[in-house]
């Protein structure tokens, strides 16, 4: 059955991401996902009741990222996202160096707030465009690239917040962790990874960056619309929700619901169309999570999962306990890299809840695989629908970025980050006075 469970992730994840035509039908991620639940169910790996027990177990995250998108794009239609690009030319003064820094901080902070995936959409079209705009006419794509890969990085961060990646609202949701929880802990080893992966690419493109860029003679400078200013007021109050949910015990899924149908009222009382905003969510993405997370629970039921938890529990009897949740962060990295990090991410689900662990172990845990999780994918360009959405926009563009350069720079920059990162959560572990337990 684990060959069978197996084959099935393999089979699911190379439809997913090389997206073949049969029969002048083009196979998306939500079409891959759902034939690969299809196998699962077929080959007896897991119940039709296992069908409705996935859509209740994700309804609170799926609301919750639907939520989130549908905000997103309502703030970019209310040229929140052009109205930033302003500020990081006009901040960048002409110096190359700062303007590939406000790029990746100022991603970094979108994709805090607006998941990942959406910092990819929203971003990476407005960066080409915005240095085909302030481009030298002696740039070539070797001066440009660095502000790309300032891009495509802020979408494989270790999450800041619990809404940062998709993968962390579906895990979080799971193991029941509040909003609160989780920045409490995960805040110190999140900004580490930002630290490094910023230092990481700065070293890689060291003497690539351009000195200066031409600032363009006319930026827009009129006050912010009226839009502009709803987005930012109801942006504030759900992100208050969010971290008010251990005293309210409102859920997140609620608080993101009530955001994103207030924008969507006040959108509407502006005079602008809802239809744009429905079709800009992300529902091939939607339906992928859905259906991944069928299959991994085939997985589990199929044994694969235990490999896994044998692998874990065997490092860190052999190397010490203090080896478990670097050793959970690698193994999740580096699946995240291989088969992408939703499948990875609902496969750790089962990997460590079979741990043994008591309440408190289980969240550090938890935390340890997430990280890896969200790190990993920059290790391989299929790590994450992040990264290939980065990779699609751009060709659309006419701008091929190679597999080797992504791979030589995301490895040692991606190893770095997940080892740092579970070093300061392990420190905070410590601190605290928590024991970890001994194999």
């Amino acid at each position: 059955m684990i060959i069978i469970s197996a084959s099935v992730i393999i089979l699911t994840l190379v439809l997913a991401l090389a997206r073949p035509t049969v029969f002048g039908y083009r196979i998306e991620h939500g079409t891959a996902a759902t034939l690969g639940a299809l196998l699962t169910l077929a080959s007896g790996l897991a119940e039709w009741s296992l069908v409705i027990q996935t859509l209740k177990m994700l309804s609170y995250p799926i609301l919750t990222i639907i939520s989130l998108m549908m905000i997103t794009k309502i703030a970019e239609m209310a040229g929140l996202a052009q109205r930033l690009s302003v500020f990081v030319i006009q901040a960048g003064r002409g110096s190359g160096k700062r303007l590939f820094a406000l790029i990746f901080f100022t991603g970094t902070a979108v994709g805090m707030v607006f998941t990942n995936d959406a910092a990819i959409l929203m971003f990476t079209p407005l960066i080409y465009l915005m240095v085909e705009e302030i481009a030298d006419p002696e740039w070539t794509l070797k001066d440009k690239l660095p502000f790309y890969f300032a891009v495509l990085y802020v979408g494989n961060l270790a999450g800041l917040l619990i809404i940062s990646n998709p993968i962390n609202i579906i895990v979080g949701s799971f193991f029941n962790l509040s909003f609160s929880q989780y920045a409490f802990w995960m805040f110190f080893p999140a900004a580490m990874s930002v630290l490094v992966s910023f230092v990481g690419l700065r070293i890689a493109f060291r003497g690539q960056i351009p000195v200066s860029y031409r600032l363009p003679e006319k930026l827009p400078s009129e006050p912010l619309s009226r839009m502009m200013k709803i987005c930012g007021v109801v942006i504030a109050l759900t992100l208050v929700g969010f971290f008010l949910q251990g005293l309210t015990s409102i859920p997140i899924a609620a608080v993101a619901v009530v955001g994103a149908l207030a924008l969507l009222l006040l959108h509407k009382r502006e005079g602008h169309a809802i239809k744009p905003v429905i079709q800009g969510v992300e529902w091939s993405v939607l339906v992928f999570v859905i259906g991944i997370f069928i299959v991994a629970m085939g997985a589990r039921n199929a044994g694969l999962t235990n490999l896994f938890s044998d692998l874990i529990m065997m490092l860190a009897g052999q190397l010490g306990s203090w080896t478990l949740l670097p050793t959970i962060s690698l193994v999740a990295g580096i699946t995240s890299a291989i088969i992408n990090n939703h499948p990875t991410a609902d496969l750790m689900i089962w990997v460590v809840q079979d741990l043994g662990l008591n309440d408190t172990q289980q969240m550090f845990a938890v935390f340890a695989a997430l990280i890896g999780g969200d790190l990993g994918p920059k290790m391989l360009p299929i790590g994450s629908l992040a990264a290939l959405m980065w990779f699609r926009i751009l060709r659309q563009y006419g701008v091929e970025v190679s597999y080797w350069r992504y791979i030589k720079i995301g490895v040692p920059v991606t190893l770095a980050a997940i080892l740092l990162a579970v070093a300061v959560l392990y420190l905070q572990i410590v601190l605290a006075g928590i024991e970890m337990p001994i194999y």
